[in-house]
């Protein structure tokens, strides 16, 4: 008796607590990033009635070599009829977070973010704020990817320069040699 009364409250207390993490963001929204080439297209709006709520927007995406990152996303706002405050511009994954810097202008709001070298994986973009405007907002913007050649391709590559380098080098020394021997010029 005393497992199954224990059991019951166990049950209560996760879904109050459940209940409050989900009253603490009114919007809550996941998509995944589809690349088409090297960058691809974030964003979101939200429509009247939604003045006051806070909303957390996240957007993934998994990458499988070592590479680069670097975002912006701007909110517009016109007068007071539209228009989102934006708080907190953020990229996880991997154990790692990398924090966006803001800039903000007359009626508008730009947060950019840069990480470099980071290890393939699942990562999560997210942009989290507050809906300012009376008919609602929105924000858009821009997420890139770069992969980082990794070590044993630099060093092949290096390997290849230098094996072009000492051709080039044979090829100028005997066409040197070829003419004075051929009569044309004397050696320096």
């Amino acid at each position: 008796m005393k497992n199954v009364i224990f059991g019951v409250f166990l049950s209560a207390s996760l879904m109050l607590s459940s209940a409050a993490v989900q009253a603490s963001t009114d919007i809550n929204n996941t998509s995944t990033i589809t690349f088409n080439g090297p960058s691809s297209s974030i964003g979101a709006s939200y429509g009247a009635g939604t003045t006051g709520k806070t909303f957390t927007e996240n957007f993934t995406f998994d990458q499988g070599t070592f590479f680069n990152v670097s975002s912006a996303v701007i909110s517009i706002a016109l007068d007071s009829v539209s228009g989102l405050d934006i708080t907190s511009f953020t990229l996880s994954g991997n154990g790692m977070t990398a924090s966006g810097s803001m800039t903000s202008g007359s009626g508008s709001q730009t947060w950019t973010l840069s990480a470099s070298n980071l290890a393939s994986g699942l990562y999560t973009l997210s942009a989290i704020g507050k809906v300012t405007g009376s008919a609602g907002g929105s924000f858009g913007g821009n997420i890139s990817v770069a992969a980082v050649p990794e070590n044993s391709t630099v060093a092949m590559m290096l390997a290849g320069l230098g094996l072009i380098g000492f051709v080039a080098t044979r090829r100028r020394r005997k066409a040197a040699a070829d003419e004075v021997r051929s009569g044309g010029l004397m050696p320096a």
